[in-house]
């Protein structure tokens, strides 16, 4: 059988050498096919052992959907497809992304988010071949490259990412099989992107989170959040990406299962000082990597956030953040109305509308209430544009002026007057308030 490849269409002479570059830390080899035309392309696409096909979108192509549909025709299974798109042409990307793409890069390529994207497609594309050549004579070769390229994806970067449920009960029952691999015990969520599974592999006793989206639609975002994880997997309070495989069209992620409770509950239930000032610090050092990163999370709030029995913070769900790193398109409005900062309101969230829901978390911490809070969503979002809150010394006296600056400094309308980033929070917390996480700073439960 031919050695598995990565066809490249129209690339530059420099684009070509950063994508060789990834591909020399793959093992086994991956080949790299380089075309200047879709014509000169035919026999490659019909041969089935495609991992990914990179196609770059300039000046020079009118019409890249009809590229698309004509690279769709012609290759043997459902090969991913990357666009390598030019800033004059990312007028053209939705069109292309609709005739067939699976994901777009707005040129140029870096060396920080690009490899992460890059791998993440890889590895889909593996999946892909596995499943096809599984029952061949060949399918140990399939194996092994996936492995070398899961490897080197986790070496590259060291991220991972995952989702919580509760633990289920011993006795449920595994269905379906997700990827062909995972077993299904019960589902932990239903949301307008997706559902969220427990699964386990039925010759071990290892829990996973399987995240699948409702179509293949939705595809590319799901890509775009493993690549985040990946990216952020290496931290302490960030969840690991195990896999990300395909199954009827979708791109399903499988993630680390955590044990714990969300912040939500435990706040109901009631936090002392410690456990609060604890928790906090581990969620602004999460974010603080995120945002060192260039990543937006856009939903931090107390149900996206498990602590453990350990005690130990994990930040769930980067299924609405944003990568900065790379040229966006959209501007869309996404978060909970509670924890969104005016900005965001308006559909133009930046790394201070993070600092905005930190401020609110912490404001809860101190207060036991939200800083804004309405069960009409249109008279809440009215209230977080105009209103100032409650200074929070008003609700608590005990509280210190030093920890009430830096809270209302997190809430101030105007995002200019805010902490740029959790890294500027993080800095003016600690010295402000270096007693923080000793349980002195806050109040009880």
């Amino acid at each position: 059988m031919p050695t598995p490849s990565v066809l490249l269409i129209r690339l530059q002479d420099d684009e070509v050498l950063q994508i060789k570059e990834l591909l020399q830390q793959c093992e086994p080899e991956v080949k790299t096919w380089i075309v200047q035309s879709i014509q000169e392309a035919e026999e490659i696409l019909a041969r089935g052992n495609l991992l990914l096909i990179v196609v770059r979108v300039d000046e020079h192509r009118k019409r890249p959907d009809q590229d698309l549909k004509r690279i769709r025709r012609l290759v043997k299974f459902r090969t991913p497809v990357l666009l390598l798109v030019t800033v004059d042409c990312a007028i053209k990307v939705k069109e292309a992304m609709r005739a067939g793409a699976d994901e777009y890069w707005i040129l140029p390529m870096d060396s920080l988010a690009f490899p992460s994207r890059f791998y993440v497609l890889l590895e889909w594309g593996q999946s892909i071949l596995a499943q096809e050549w599984s029952g061949r004579r060949d399918g140990s070769l399939w194996l092994a490259i996936a492995q070398g390229i899961k490897g080197r994806a986790r070496g590259f970067l060291q991220r991972l990412a995952g989702m919580l449920g509760r633990r289920p009960e011993a006795t449920a029952d595994i269905s379906e099989l997700v990827g062909g691999k995972w077993g299904k015990l019960n589902r932990l969520g239903f949301g307008s992107y997706g559902e969220v599974w427990l699964v386990k592999e039925p010759e071990s006793s290892d829990l996973a989170v399987a995240k699948i989206p409702h179509s293949p639609k939705m595809n590319t975002r799901f890509l775009r959040e493993a690549a985040i994880l990946r990216r952020l997997g290496d931290h302490p309070n960030s969840v690991h990406l195990k896999e990300v495989v395909k199954q009827d069209g979708k791109v399903i992620l499988i993630q680390e299962y955590v044990e714990g409770s969300t912040l939500q509950d435990l706040l109901g239930q009631g936090m002392d000082p410690a456990a609060k000032e604890s928790a906090f610090l581990q969620l602004l050092e999460i974010v603080a990597r995120a945002h060192s990163d260039k990543i937006m999370h856009r939903d931090i709030k107390p149900e996206n956030i498990i602590v453990t029995r350990q005690g130990i913070l994990k930040l769930l769900d980067f299924g609405t953040g944003k990568d900065l790193t790379r040229r966006s398109i959209s501007n869309t409005i996404i978060g909970s109305r509670p924890f969104m900062a005016p900005e965001q309101i308006m559909g133009n969230s930046r790394l201070a509308s993070d600092v905005w829901a930190l401020g609110v978390i912490l404001y809860a911490f101190s207060t036991g209430c939200l800083p804004f809070y309405d069960e009409n969503e249109k008279t809440l979002m009215d209230i977080i544009l105009e209103s100032e809150p409650e200074r929070p010394r008003n609700l608590e006296p005990g509280l210190s002026e030093a920890l009430e600056l830096v809270i209302l400094r997190c809430l101030e309308k105007d995002w200019n007057r805010r902490y740029r980033n959790a890294v500027e929070l993080k800095e003016d917390l600690l010295e402000r308030l270096p007693l923080m996480g000793r349980g002195e700073i806050l109040t009880g439960a």
